[in-house]
């Protein structure tokens, strides 16, 4: 009776966090090789105290990337068991925060408004303050990357800033 046995690929994340570790391991043993060597040969004591803190150096990166890769480890052993929770907590940060969100919103609106904005241009404002890029806004709305660079400058210019930095820093300001 033959046995199925499933061969599985090394987990390059796995490899990649253990580098660190194993390089240090590499360095030890090396650093201990030649501490030997040096020995024999008959080396001065400052030569083989300079080796031996080195030798001290590597043991504690070897430890210490070890401890790094354990608690990634954990946590990523923690996510994939209760991806539920990971879900669950940004979920309620977005139900306690969503009316914040939104009265921002409403203030952002009110402070258009008194600028005067079209609906459009508060639209635009909006993606602005999102962060999209002027190309990708120009994607959006159907238009080219020169009309939205001019109507974003006309916004600008309308509110009396300098840019979406200062129209950003307008409204984050009041709140940090």
């Amino acid at each position: 009776m033959t046995e199925n046995i499933e061969i599985k690929p090394a987990d390059p994340k796995f490899t990649e966090r253990l580098f660190p570790t194993i390089l240090f391991v590499l360095v030890t043993v090396l650093v201990v090789w030649d501490i030997a060597i040096d020995l024999v040969a008959g080396t001065t004591a400052t030569h083989l105290a300079i080796e031996f803190i080195i030798m001290l150096a590597a043991i504690t990166g070897a430890f210490w990337s070890l401890g790094q890769f354990r608690t990634a480890r954990r946590l990523e052993k923690d996510l994939q068991q209760n991806p539920e929770k990971a879900s669950e907590e940004t979920s309620n940060w977005k139900g306690n925060e969503q009316s914040v969100l939104d009265e921002f919103r409403v203030v952002i609106d009110k402070q258009l408004t008194e600028w005067n904005y079209s609906a459009k241009e508060k639209e635009m404002a909006f993606y602005l303050l999102k962060g999209l890029s002027l190309k990708e806004i120009a994607e959006l709305k159907g238009g080219t990357y020169i009309s939205v660079k001019q109507q974003a400058h006309l916004l600008y210019r309308k509110a009396g800033l300098g840019g979406r930095t200062e129209l950003s820093a307008f409204f984050l300001d009041r709140i940090v």
